[in-house]
Order: structure tokens, then sequence, then C-alpha cells
């Protein structure tokens, strides 16, 4: 399918909107502002808009984590010595040594610099974890090839386009059951890139995300000698942390800044659930002035890799249960009775209240857990069957 740009009426944004979308209602992941894409109202399907902003606006969001980057990575290489120069060797640095490092986290993105040379150990290349890049998901996942830009970093899914080479990503069905092996050895190589970053290195966005704006990535290498540096721009602290912990990067440069920044965002339950899943929450919760958010779970009976389009937000103030066609709410002070089951790996919980009641809902593992923290937490009158 092909894209067409349109621009929020209110904020004036440009949406890179893909053309299946183009009969419905949607929300600026900018501003909020809803408008039709038609100029006519349709059915709404408001969580896709969440990766539209075009490579124009992500470069704006990520000005302040990437800096000017036409002056050149801070762990350039040095030029090569010509006949007449110095005898004495330059000292190494992190990049000729083949250290990888954080340089900069800033908000949800962090930009990790590494030798060229490290895309040589399939282990590194196989780093990223089985995980949705945008929204958390472990299941329905497609396997993207990271694109290296030669000159400004650019975002990977966009120049998927401009690659027209097939086996840069694979379906959901092409990689079950394969190992990391067997996945590096299905992809292709990417073309139009200098070796060694046309080799396959994945990275996995589910079926329901789009993965626009999340990774950015550019290369230099030196055609006389074949060294060189590489940059990424990871913009989710999870799968930077995991990117890091897989690729045995716990001790380098900048690790620490990025541990403590996610222990920071932890403590906070809306800031540590990806973007993606806070644009569709934000569909259907709004919060009330001085309303604390304590918890999401999502209903496995409504979705499967989609998180914040149906399920339970319980604040200080209200549980609310979503789906696409049905919305309740109940006050903390409401009575609520809940009866839960588990079994299998996950369980079911069932709410009745003074005005209406879900007679089943399937939650993960730990979704029970998380209700009744939250429900415990904000004190709500709430009984236990």
């Amino acid at each position: 399918m092909g894209k067409v740009h349109v621009k929020c009426p209110h904020c004036s944004v440009r949406l890179a909107v893909p053309e299946e979308h183009l009969k419905q209602n949607v929300r600026c992941p900018k501003c909020k502002h809803k408008f039709a894409l038609t100029g006519q109202p349709a059915p709404v399907m408001e969580d896709v808009v969440a990766g539209w902003l075009t490579d124009e606006e992500a470069d704006d969001r990520d000005r302040d984590l990437l800096g000017d980057e036409r002056a050149g990575a801070p762990g350039d290489l040095p030029e090569e010595q010509g006949p007449g120069d110095s005898d004495v060797p330059p000292e190494p640095t992190p990049m000729q040594t083949g250290e990888i490092r954080v340089v900069k986290v800033e908000g949800r993105g962090v930009l990790i610099e590494f030798p060229t040379e490290q895309l040589l150990k399939p282990e590194f290349r196989s780093a990223f974890p089985r995980q949705c890049l945008s929204c958390d998901a472990r299941t329905h996942l497609r396997a993207h090839v990271v694109i290296f830009a030669p000159e400004l970093m650019m975002d990977s899914i966009s120049m998927e386009e401009e690659r027209s080479a097939g086996g840069l990503v694979l379906s959901d069905s092409e990689v079950a059951g394969l190992s990391d092996q067997d996945v590096l050895d299905r992809l292709h190589k990417v073309p139009n890139v200098p070796a060694p970053g046309d080799l396959p290195m994945p990275y996995w966005v589910c079926d329901m995300c789009s993965g626009s704006g999340q990774l950015r990535g550019q290369i230099h290498v030196n055609p006389q000698t074949g060294s060189g540096w590489c940059r990424l721009v990871i913009r989710n602290l999870h799968r930077a942390f995991q990117f890091l912990t897989n690729a045995g990067g716990e001790s380098v440069e900048g690790f620490g800044l990025l541990k403590e920044r996610l222990e920071a965002t932890t403590e906070d339950p809306w800031n540590n659930m990806p973007e993606a899943i806070q644009h569709r929450l934000q569909q259907w919760f709004h919060p009330e002035h001085g309303e604390t958010f304590l918890a999401y779970v999502p209903d496995r009976d409504h979705v499967r890799t989609e998180d914040g389009l149906a399920g339970v937000v319980i604040s200080d103030r209200r549980l609310i249960y979503h789906t696409p066609r049905r919305h309740r709410e109940v006050r903390k002070g409401e009575p609520l009775q809940l009866q839960h089951a588990t079994g299998g790996g996950r369980g079911s919980v069932s709410i009745t209240t003074p005005g209406w009641n879900i007679k089943h809902m399937t939650v993960d593992r730990d979704g029970i857990t998380r209700i009744r923290r939250a429900l415990t937490l904000s004190k709500f009158h709430a009984v236990w069957h």
C-alpha cells in the first residue's frame, strides 16, 4: 500500500497515512486533535495513527537526542596517516578497540555507537529481543532489517520502501520456530549499504504496529581500511536496555545512565508503557484533573497483540472497562465485586457493579495481580470471590 501525506487541521503536523486508512476518523499523534481524513465521519480505528509522523516530523522530535548529525559521530575514526606523517600511531579510541557505548539518553530515546566490526558477529546482530519495538508484544512478530544510512540517520522502516529487493522483512509465519541463526540465514543482505552494514540485523515489529520512527541508523566506513562506526537511535528504553544486555554491553560507557533512566521511569506506571499503547489508551481514557493512572490490563478476549484497544484501566478514582463497542465506568465509592480464576498460564476475571457487569475477561498471567494491586492502592470497595 502507498502512503498519502496529510496535515492535521489543528497543529499542521504532516502525517504519512497508509492508503487503506484514508476512510477513517483519526486522532493526531502530536496534538491529539480528532478529525476525519476524508472530511466525512467514518468508523474509528484511531490506534493505528501512532506511527504516522513523517520523517520530517520525526527529525524534529529527535533533534535533542541526535544533535548536529552532519558534524560526524562523537567517536569518529581518525583519518588514515599518509606518507611522511608521524610514525607514532594515534591513541586507540573506543571505536577502534571494538567497544560499544551509549552516547546519549534523552527522554525515550537512546543513541548507541559501535564499530562496524561488531556487525561481523552473528550474536551481536541477533541482540534485539523478539519483542515488538513499539508495543512490547511477543507474538505475531515480523522480522525487519536495520538499514544503516551512509550519511544522515534515517528511519529504518521508511528506508525499506527505497529498497525494492525482497527478503528485508519476514512474516510471522516465516520466522515461526526459527533460531536466531536461521533468521539471519533467511534474511537477505541490504542493497546499497557498505559492508559490513549490509549484513542482516533483525529487529521485531508486531502486525498491529508500523514501527515508524522507532529505529534510526547511520554507518561510516573508510573505503581504504574498511574500518568505521555505526550509530543507532532506539526510541524505546526497554528495548535498548535488552539490546545492550544481549550484546554484552552491561559494562560499556553510558550503560549505567540508561539503567538509571529506566529505573526512574518504572516508578511511574504510565511512563512505563510503550508510546504506542499510551496513544491507544488516550483514545478512551481521559484523566480528570488531578487523577492518577495506576494500571492497564488488556482483555485478551478482544485484543491479540494490539494492547491499548480493550481492557481495564484503573486510576485512583475510577475503574474503566473498554472494548471497541463497549465503554463502562465505576467510581471508587461504588460497590464492586470481582471473581477470578487461573489456569494454563492465563486467568479470567468477571466484574459486577450496580450498573453493569462483565461476565468474562481473559487476562495475562500477571493481569489479576495488577488489578488487585491497583484496586488496593486506590482503596476501592472491592470484594473478591
